[in-house]
């Protein structure tokens, strides 16, 4: 086998909760990680050429070492010993920046893709590891199924209730910075971080919100027929949903320039397969 295609699905955070800062410079975090059927698509090909080449259908600025995929693939190659050529083109259909995991999912698909490609033998354990050092959501897109997170996201409890609900995915068609979002959350005083927590089942959700007052708007007015939540640090915006009806009376109240997608809940993650 000379290549291998991969669906890399997207996450909603159905809570995320900020519990504080490590001496390390991360936060420890609780949420609950739901996968959906909102997929990209990586191709991964062996080559002669004595290089790693990551390309994307969104241009350069997400190519080639700009990209967590690149990394990963440098970082697997160091840990085998063995430099790793490949050829690596990825399909984007999950936003950036916002709070899906498009990135993550990418690079947990290049470390279970190229580990199956390549024969390299290491075990999701081992891969979970090498993922935890690429970022906090990297592990649970190589655990593959729905899961409590805590610690900064790589401690993971699998969570085996089977969901029905469809999701509305709102994307405002901004990118939301997580780094800047936990800064922020960092200034807050105690007392009002501590609010947050009690109050709200996403502790970015106010703080995305005043950051972004026209989405604020907006967001108050769907919340009247919806219960919307945000995912991660945003900017992406969801509700579950039963009635198709209700959901069409929704969506004739965002903005014409938002894009929006129906999801369903996944059980697993299709890059299982390529684990042992």
């Amino acid at each position: 086998m000379d290549s291998l295609k991969l669906y890399c699905p997207a996450k909603l955070n159905l809570n995320l909760s900020v519990l504080g800062k490590r001496v390390d410079g991360m936060h420890e975090i609780n949420t609950r990680f739901q996968l959906i059927n909102l997929f990209d698509e990586m191709v991964i090909k062996r080559t002669s050429n004595q290089s790693i080449s990551v390309k994307a259908n969104l241009g350069p600025s997400i190519e080639d070492s700009n990209n967590l995929v690149f990394t990963a693939i440098k970082l697997l190659s160091d840990h085998i010993g063995k430099k790793i050529n490949c050829e690596v083109e990825i399909i984007k259909n999950i936003p950036l920046g916002g709070g899906l995991g498009g990135g993550s999912s990418n690079a947990a698909a290049a470390l279970i893709g190229i580990n199956f490609l390549f024969k390299l033998g290491l075990s999701a354990e081992e891969l979970m590891q090498l993922g935890k050092k690429l970022g906090a959501d990297v592990p649970f897109f190589i655990f593959g199924k729905n899961a409590f997170a805590s610690g900064i996201g790589e401690i993971l409890e699998e969570d085996s209730k089977h969901l029905d609900e469809k999701y509305l995915l709102l994307f405002p068609q901004i990118n939301s910075s997580t780094k800047e979002l936990f800064s922020q959350w960092d200034d807050l005083n105690k007392s009002v971080q501590e609010s947050i927590l009690i109050k709200e089942e996403n502790s970015f959700l106010p703080i995305f919100l005043n950051q972004n007052q026209d989405i604020k708007i907006i967001f108050h007015e769907l919340c009247e027929s919806n219960s919307f939540k945000l995912s991660g640090t945003g900017s992406t915006i969801f509700c579950a949903y039963n009635d198709v009806n209700e959901i069409e009376k929704t969506l004739k109240k965002i903005p014409s320039k938002w894009r929006h997608s129906f999801c369903e809940p996944l059980q697993c993650s299709p890059l299982l397969t390529y684990l042992k």
